[in-house]
């Protein structure tokens, strides 16, 4: 498979360009599409940013959501599979980390283990279930999906969030189903975020990753959406840790 066809398959937001040193792949958290990355620089240094389209969001609203991590992990590597001849990372934060997680050991058993894990804002494997939104009754799911839509900046109206139930009803039956993950190493260095000011998971409910793998755990200021508007320091230390 070309690189073309990658891309034509629906997996990459944005075509890939020039001949970069390093890749950084960033999943789109519950129900999001890619487009949630679109302040995000298309370069990180000589680390090229490739923005993440599951199945079910924005311009492949008509495909069928996965509904568990491990197809999802495998389509996925389909796709991408011929963009993975360089050193590359994963990025995904809050609950898009155990799919992202699913993912590495995936593409580490096909022959292509990841230079690096960025698990932002998120517990470890072994800590779930963990979240509020597992609990949340299905008559009141709509309101918080449009409560994350403005949390990036977007006033939904009713319309777009009954298109966007799909996809999250999904995320959280894969996330549900997701029966954690014994303490291992992970098949890479895993870079932990947090954000001083993140009332969702804070800071201190991160520290679980030191049993996956763990060599970097940085608290960065902002609240549980700053990713969302990288800062340099974030930038930084992914281009330090690729680097590395």
């Amino acid at each position: 498979m070309t690189v073309d066809a990658a891309r034509a398959n629906g997996w990459l937001l944005r075509p890939v360009s020039g001949d970069p040193v390093a890749r950084l792949f960033c999943l789109p958290y519950l129900g999001a599409g890619a487009s949630m990355y679109h302040r995000w620089p298309r370069r990180i240094g000589e680390v090229e940013v490739c923005l993440l389209q599951p199945p079910g969001r924005e311009n492949r609203l008509l495909e069928p959501a996965h509904q568990a991590y491990e197809p999802f992990a495998e389509d996925l590597l389909a796709a991408v599979e011929p963009l993975l001849d360089r050193p590359y990372a994963l990025f995904a934060h809050c609950n898009s980390v155990f799919a992202a997680y699913v993912v590495a050991l995936r593409l580490a058993a096909a022959g292509h283990r990841p230079r690096r894990f960025f698990a932002s804002s998120m517990v470890a494997p072994d800590q779930v279930p963990f979240g509020s939104l597992l609990d949340v009754p299905a008559d009141r799911l709509p309101e918080v999906v449009a409560d994350l839509m403005r949390a990036r900046g977007t006033e939904p109206s009713p319309e777009i969030v009954e298109l966007a139930m799909e996809a999250v009803e999904a995320d959280l039956r894969a996330y549900r189903d997701f029966g954690g993950a014994a303490p291992a190493p992970m098949p890479c260095p895993v870079t932990v975020l947090s954000w001083r000011d993140d009332r969702t998971v804070p800071p201190s409910l991160t520290t679980g990753w030191t049993r996956f793998g763990q060599d970097r755990a940085v608290s960065l200021d902002g609240d549980h959406w700053a990713f969302l508007d990288p800062s340099p320091a974030l930038l930084r230390i992914i281009a330090e840790d690729l680097a590395g």
